[in-house]
Parts: structure tokens; sequence; C-alpha cells
């Protein structure tokens, strides 16, 4: 076997390509060129030794090796000639320095990329252990998981998933058979390179045009392929599931099509909260939108439990980072803005981002202000803005209806706007961010907007409606009751569907805030609860799991808390609505 020659690799991983360009691993070999085929005691660039054979893929063989530089033991992926196209080497190099940029304990390190005499290597952390495809037949033969070692091995995915996704990685083929389960942790493998598997999986006759596994593939990748985060979150739901059933799923399998326990063979979601079982139901989702994020999704602990509402992982309006220590001493013209989460009148300046460009502004409906606001309810010069050392003291110029405070009734002369707080002027809501008008931020903070009542934060419209639509599927699926809150503020003399006036506005985001986070401590959510506005001073919030009468219960808790901290004119009132199979989402709330 001829002596490999020692290649150069650049600091930090990246290939040397003067190096690359004269080595027959830089470029696809001649049939005269290839080497004897690795085994036992192959070294590798003169370092790495070859102890034995992990197991083929579709891009590669992987090795267990010995490095000699390091004195530690690595797994080598090496990547066949026939795989590889001209440029796929830059790509893979790009694929591998992206994948260094993960660092997590429930995600396997990739150390370094080299060429050598047989294709590109990949080193990568060597994880002893079992993967969890074999772990789940091993477990079905002893009756199946626990609830705590499911909840383990799922949430250490999720959060390696979530890592993955965190550095707009996609892992695009994620199965049991890429989960290794070790004595302390699960670690996802074999990620960030979907680019270089579809392209591998194209020329291999009779696989699917981009890499992956179809067993575990979302509807919407079977029908028109491209791996995604949604997919992958569809392929971790699938891996869960293959958890309580012990059976590979055939592609194209929906387990929401029949009830839960018509399908598992051993009943570990029996002692699972609703929650975790509600995160793998809502995973398998056929639109992709509704799939919870990785990083949302939550496994019960016993030992951390906590009923801080801090916990909840609930979407939030991110005002960006918060200006450095120069900024915050100095004024910089256009660091911050006055984003408009909520307006009466003027629906469609909702979203919209007014730069501050001067330390010292006027705000109002005027055409003449430096922040014309076209709200019916605000003033021509409504108030004045002035920077003080990195937040903004509104002035109210003798407004009409008033400047009021993130939480307080009274109207205000003049109130502090640090960053991410809001403040209503009129009827009209702004919130001091720290970002461009469509940057990344400001983007997803309106598509936040579209999907959420600005006053309050909670869901509106389609949105709510696809939500209890969601909860219902669910309660019928996991076949556990469903009772639906409607809450409601009354004013003296007042019909609800009157226009309500500024106190109850305020009173209205702050009930519904109160009511929610309640809510959550009383049911112990891992989630947050689904929760809607439904009128001028209506709102909902949907209940899985309780029964009628337990429902009763914590509404009146709900209730006895909430009540107190209104103004005097005004009361919070609730009705239960208990659902039934059949029932829409729509004779719920409404």
């Amino acid at each position: 076997m001829p002596t490999p020659r020692r290649t150069a690799v650049a600091a930090g991983g990246e290939i040397d390509h003067a190096s690359a360009r004269s080595h027959p691993g830089g470029a696809l070999a001649t049939p005269d060129e290839r080497p004897e085929p690795i085994q036992k005691r192959t070294v590798i660039n003169d370092r790495y030794e070859i102890k034995q054979s992990l197991g083929k893929g579709g891009m590669g063989e992987v090795f267990l090796a010995f490095d000699h530089s390091t004195q530690q033991t690595v797994a080598l992926k090496v990547v066949r000639d026939e795989s590889r196209l001209p440029g796929d080497d830059e790509a893979l190099r790009q694929e591998a320095l992206l994948a260094r940029s993960v660092s997590h304990p429930n995600v396997c390190r990739v150390h370094d990329l080299a060429p050598s005499p047989w294709g590109p290597i990949l080193v990568m952390e060597h994880i002893p252990g079992q993967t969890l495809h074999t772990h789940i037949r091993r477990q079905k033969a002893h009756g199946g998981y626990s609830a705590d070692e499911f909840r383990k091995i799922a949430a250490e995915s999720c959060g390696g998933l979530a890592a993955i996704h965190a550095q707009g990685l996609v892992h695009g083929d994620l199965k049991p058979g890429n989960v290794m389960v070790t004595d302390d942790r699960a670690i996802i493998l074999d990620f960030g390179f979907a680019q270089e598997r579809a392209r591998a999986a194209s020329r291999r006759p009779g696989a699917p045009p981009d890499g992956g596994t179809p067993n575990y593939m979302a509807p919407e990748r079977l029908r028109s392929g491209g791996a995604s985060a949604e997919d992958d979150l569809y392929a971790l739901a699938l891996t869960l599931w293959e958890m309580w059933t012990c059976r590979v799923p055939e592609p194209g399998y929906r387990p929401r099509a029949k009830t839960m326990r018509s399908q598992i063979m051993f009943d570990v979601p029996s002692k699972l909260s609703i929650d975790e079982v509600k995160q793998v139901f809502r995973g398998l989702n056929a639109n992709p939108e509704m799939r919870p994020r990785a990083r949302h999704m939550r496994f019960f602990n016993p030992a951390q439990l906590t009923t801080s509402p801090v916990q909840v992982p609930r979407e939030r309006l991110n005002p960006g980072p918060p200006l450095g220590r120069g900024q915050a001493g100095n004024f910089s013209p256009e660091a911050q803005a006055l984003l408009v989460t909520y307006a009466s009148n003027a629906r469609e300046i909702v979203g919209e981002l007014y730069a501050l460009t001067k330390p010292e502004m006027t705000l109002g409906r005027a055409a003449d202000r430096d922040i014309c606001l076209p709200e019916a309810t605000v003033s021509g010069a409504h108030a004045m803005l002035r920077f003080q050392a990195g937040s903004w003291q509104l002035v109210d110029g003798g407004s009409t209806n008033g400047s009021y405070a993130e939480h307080d009734w009274e109207r205000k002369q003049r109130l502090n706007l640090i960053h991410g707080g809001e403040a209503q002027v009129g009827e009209l809501r702004v919130k001091l961010v720290s970002f461009r008008p469509q940057s990344r931020h400001h983007r997803r903070a309106q598509a936040f907007l579209a999907e959420r009542d600005g006053l309050t934060g909670l869901l509106a419209g389609d949105q709510l409606m696809s939500a209890v639509t969601e909860e219902c599927a669910f309660a019928e699926w996991a076949e556990e009751p469903l009772q639906v809150a409607r809450y409601e503020l009354r004013g003296p003399n007042r019909q609800v569907s009157e226009r309500p006036t500024i106190l109850e506005m305020l009173a209205l985001r702050r009930a519904a805030l109160r009511v929610i986070e309640v809510t959550e401590v009383l049911l112990t959510s891992l989630l947050p609860v689904v929760a809607g506005r439904t009128g001028p001073l209506k709102f909902v919030v949907s209940m899985v799991g309780p029964g009628l009468e337990e429902a009763r219960h914590v509404v009146e808790q709900v209730l006895a808390q909430v009540r107190g901290m209104l103004p005097e004119s005004i009361e919070l009132v609730a009705t239960l609505v208990k659902w039934e199979p059949g029932k829409s989402a729509r004779s719920l709330i409404e």
C-alpha cells in the first residue's frame, strides 16, 4: 500500500487550497491514482490510525480512528469519490465550518475537515454508545420506555436540534439512526450536510431526490423535496412517536389519522403530561407553520419543576439588542426607533417603524411633527420625546386623550420609556426598539403583529381559529376533555360591543396578560395556553385536560386573583364552554 503524504490543513479546519489542488484528495482521482481500500491499521495523513469501520452511509464510510496528534479516539467520515462532483469539496468545506459553529452537549462535535488520498475526511467526536434505533429495539424487548427515560431522550434531542437550528443549519436526515444514546446523554449525529447529502442521493438509483430518509420526511418534503427546519421538526416528532410505538413509520404514514391509544404498543403517553403529548401531536401537523420550534419544546423534570410563568416558552415581540455603553451615554441617530404595535383607527400603520433621528423630537398627528402618527385619537401636537442616557422621556403637551405608562391607569404628564418598553398615546401603542426598517428583527416583529392583537399580545383572527382547531383535533386524538373559558370586561352602563374607552383598553391588556399567567401556573403548563382576543373587550382561553369541574375551579381562582387589580368601575366575568367531538372551533370561541 502506498504511504499517504501528509496534507496541509489551515488553522480553524480550513483546507489549504494549494495543497488540495496538488493532492489526489483535492480533486476527483483517476483509477490509477486511487489508493488501496481503507482497512484496519491504515494511517490517514500520517495522523489517524484506523481501528475499525463503524458503518456506511449516504456520503461515505465512518471509521473509528486514533488521532496520534491529540492522543484521542475520533470518528472519521471518508466521503467516497463516486459520491462527489466537481465543486463539492468547497461546498462540503463550507458546511463543515458551519457545523463547527454548533457547540452543544447534545450535538456531535465536528473537529476538522481535511483532504486525503481517499477523498475529503471529516474528523468528528467519537461517541461510544448505541443508536436510538437500536435502543428502541432493546427497550421494546423489555416492555418499552418509562416516562422518565422518554423525557430525558426527548428533551436532549430537542435541545440538540434547537442548537443546530440556532446556527441557521438544517439536519436534513433526523431519525433514530442519527441519534446516539450513551450512558448519560442523547447526541445528534450527521448534521449540517443537507446539501451534500442531496447531491450524493440524487446519483443513487431509487434514492429520494434530496437525500434524507422518506420514512421520516414531512408531507411537504415528500411532495416537493427540500430539507428545511420545519421538516426536521416533523422528523423529530416521528422519532419520538417511534419511541412510543416501537415501530418504524412507513413513508407518508399519518399518526394523527387515528386516535393515539389505538396505535401505540406501550402506553408511555399515559404517564406523560398533556403538554408533553401535545408537543408530539403538534410536531406531526401537516401545516409546517403549526409545528412547535425545537427551542420551545419542554419535557417535565420533577427536580426542576417551577410554576414561574417565565419558564413558559411564550412567543414575544423582540425589541432587538440593548444599546451598548457608548450609545447609551451619547445619542446615536437611528440607533432606536418607535414600533407601532396597536392603533384603534389606523390599522395600516401597525408594524411601522419610526426612527429616532434627533435627541429631541415632536410626536403627533399634525404633518409638521417629527413623528407623524395618522391615528385619530392622537392629538396634532401630542407630545415631545427627549433622549436621556439610553432612555427616552415622553412629555405630554396637553393632548386630548392623554399619554399612559405601561402599568398605570392615570394619565401622565411625563413618562420614561426604556428599551423594550411600551407607552400608549391616545388609542395607539408604541414600543421602543433598537432595529432598523426591514431588518430581520423588524420582519419578525411584523410577523408577530400579523398573528396577534397588538394590545394584548393574544392570538387574533385566523391564527386564533387555527390554534383552537388544533386544540380540538388534539383533544379528539388523545381522548382528553377540552374546555374553553370566555372572559369579558364590563364597564358601567356599557354594552360589550360598544367602542371601549382608553381605561377599558388598559384594563383589557392587564387583565388578559394576568389571566394567562395565572391559568398557566394553576395548570402547571409547560407550553403557553392557547388564548386569543375575540372582541373589543373579550378574550378566550383553551384548556385541554381538566374536566368541567376542575376547569370551573381554575376559572374561579383566576377571577379571584385578577379582579382585585382592575379599576372598581370595571368587572371581569367568565363563562365555560365544554367541547364535544364534532364541535367546531368557531362555536367554542364565538
